[in-house]
Parts: C-alpha cells; sequence; structure tokens
C-alpha cells in the first residue's frame, strides 16, 4: 500500500465504523412491529392443566401451563416459534394481534409484571436448563408455572403489584416448578439467548426471534456507509494525483503525456 492512500482508507473506515454504531443505535431504538398469532394445538403440544389464583384478574381456575406455538408477521412473512407466556395478568388474545414488539427479555413483559436483569437471566437459565421443543407435558408445565411465579415474585418485590394480587397455585401440584427455582442455586451453564415478544395480549418469551425492521436498517445504512466510503477514496485519489515530470521523450506505457510536459499519476 503507498503511503499516500493511508489517510483515506483511515477516513473510510471511521466513516463505515460510524455508520454501523448509528445503524446499530437506530435498530435497537425502533424495534419493528409484528402481529402474534396464538396457534397453539392445546390438544398436542406439552402441557398439563394448572390450578391458579389471579387476583389482578379476578380469577381462579384452570389454565393451561406448557408450550404455546407463536406464529410472528413481520409484514412480509410468518414465522412459527415456540415459547412461554411471561405475562400471568392478562389474557391470550384471539386471532391475530398487533403491534408486537420483538424487545429483550428484560423490557418485558408490560405491567404489572415488568422483569428487572436478575430475573431475566433466571428465566434464561430455566430455559437453558430445562427447555426442549420434545419435553414432557409435567416438564412444560412445571416451566412454565416456575416462569409466573418469577415474573411475580419480582412485580411484588419491586411495587409493581400488590402481595394480595400475586399469581399463586391453588394446592400443592406445581408439576416440578419448586425444583426447577432451586437449580438456579446450583446451575453455572450458559444463558440461552432469549428474547419477548411484548403487545396488548400476553406477553411471550421467545427463542431466536431476530428483529427484522431493525436488521434490515442496519443492512441499509451500512451499505450506504460502504457507498459513501468508496466515494471518498476516489475522490481522494483524485485529488492525491501528482505531477511525475517525464524526461527527453520516454512515456510511461499506457499514459498520454499533457502538452505541459508531465503525466498525472494517481497514488
Amino acid at each position: 500500500m503507498k503511503t499516500g492512500q493511508k489517510p483515506i482508507l483511515k477516513q473510510a473506515a471511521a466513516a463505515v465504523i460510524g455508520w454501523a454504531m448509528l445503524a446499530g443505535v437506530a435498530a435497537s431504538a425502533a424495534p419493528g412491529s409484528v402481529t402474534v398469532t396464538d396457534i397453539t394445538d392445546w390438544s398436542t403440544t406439552p402441557k398439563e392443566i394448572a390450578n391458579v389464583n389471579i387476583p389482578y384478574l379476578g380469577y381462579s381456575g384452570g389454565v393451561y401451563a406448557g408450550i404455546n406455538t407463536l406464529l410472528v408477521n413481520n409484514g412480509a412473512s410468518s414465522t412459527t416459534y415456540n415459547g412461554f407466556c411471561i405475562d400471568p395478568f392478562h389474557w391470550s388474545a384471539s386471532g391475530p394481534s398487533s403491534p408486537y414488539y420483538i424487545v429483550p427479555l428484560v423490557d418485558a413483559p408490560k405491567a404489572p409484571g415488568t422483569l428487572n436483569a436478575a430475573t431475566a437471566l433466571k428465566i434464561e437459565d430455566l430455559w437453558a436448563e430445562f427447555y426442549s421443543p420434545t419435553m414432557s407435558s409435567p416438564s412444560a408445565a412445571g416451566l412454565q408455572i416456575a416462569i409466573w411465579e418469577l415474573v411475580s415474585s419480582n412485580a411484588v418485590a419491586n411495587d409493581g403489584l400488590p402481595a394480595h394480587d400475586a399469581f399463586s397455585l391453588n394446592g400443592v401440584i406445581d408439576y416440578g416448578a419448586s425444583l426447577d427455582l432451586a437449580s438456579l442455586a446450583t446451575y453455572h451453564g450458559p444463558a440461552a439467548n432469549l428474547m419477548a415478544l411484548t403487545g396488548p395480549g400476553q406477553d411471550y418469551v421467545v427463542d431466536g426471534v431476530p428483529d427484522i425492521s431493525g436488521t434490515l436498517l442496519m443492512l441499509a445504512l451500512t451499505l450506504g456507509a460502504l457507498l459513501l466510503a468508496r466515494s471518498a477514496m476516489l475522490k481522494g485519489a483524485v485529488q492525491q494525483a501528482q505531477p511525475v515530470p517525464v524526461s527527453g521523450r520516454v512515456q510511461p506505457m499506457g499514459q498520454r503525456v499533457p502538452r505541459s510536459g508531465v503525466v498525472l499519476r494517481t497514488i
């Protein structure tokens, strides 16, 4: 590489990095709106009926506890994901529901069951320990109940929910949820990388949902940065063209000698 190109390349690299950082900020600040449809087939999905008490909803009785099947549509395509409810304080919506937003787990669910980093990490640890798309029905129900209890306890501990409105079970059948929660004290493996779907119905935790609009925005801005960087490099190369005297009648191959007697050579 010739030394005359270094400042230009540094400027180009700075432009690319700067635009990429801006794209990242923009993508994280403007999560994409999606439509979520709960398409769970409760006759086949791993699940049990849990007997619960939810004073916040004015309800006491049986609910399905297990793996939810969620259809996520970003306006261009639809993808099906497995997930769990992280919102024991709202009923699931019937049919397509929007706007939902894809957010980091710590930023969901909505009030009164908002999370903090510590509780979000516990859910990610539980998922890493116990989740499998082929897990048994009791195991799926236990994981779901453990998540509900974490969310509810966190809401009470952080004054987001009066204790008398907390989620609880009627009876002692928790399908292993208490054992799942106890295992957190000794679990030292990696946490799952989870995202949340938050919207007008129940909020859900899912694995592997991308922020489609944010990704496209980042790609567009990065492409723009590359084009600007290329333009800057070409402009810099022209500006740094240097006159090279030509002695006698010797002419470099491929170069035309202008009438001034000099050859323009880009470096």
